[in-house]
């Protein structure tokens, strides 16, 4: 099964220039703990970043600096981890363990991004896998041969 069929497609996004102020507003009304940062790229949206309320309080701590005087390019993490919609649940969780993240946008061929893949996406996805091979071993254990 590939990342497309288990990613989150809720993408919650802002372009490189908003402000650090209005994505912590707009993580606040969306109720997500991660904003994808966008930047065009021949006309379509790329990833440019990831921004994460821990790389925010992060930042903060680390510069000593009033909120508003931090942008959202001080805050986000550049060049984030992307799974891309074709790589297989396997390849996804290896790219993750190898970056030692927990999600990552999910994007499509053009590299916009179309989702978010987390840890808990492909353990629910592994835990149905494992139910499903479960379910076979228990029909056949009563199963005469």
């Amino acid at each position: 099964m590939n990342v497309a069929d288990i990613c989150s497609h809720r993408v919650v996004a802002v372009p490189l220039g908003t402000s650090l102020s209005d994505a912590v507003t707009l993580m606040y009304g969306e109720r997500v703990g991660t904003v994808i940062v966008t930047r065009a790229v021949a006309g379509h949206a790329t990833v440019a970043g990831i921004l994460t309320d821990r790389d925010i309080v992060r930042r903060q701590l680390e510069q000593v600096a009033d909120f508003s005087q931090l942008s959202i390019a001080d805050a986000m993490t550049h060049n984030p981890l992307v799974v891309r919609t074709a790589d297989d649940a396997a390849q996804a969780l290896q790219k993750l363990r190898a970056r030692r993240v927990r999600r990552a946008p999910v994007v499509d061929e053009l590299g916009a991004p179309v989702g978010m893949i987390s840890t808990d996406d492909l353990l629910q996805h592994i835990a149905q896998q494992i139910s499903g091979l479960a379910a076979v071993v228990a029909s056949q254990a009563g199963a005469s041969p």
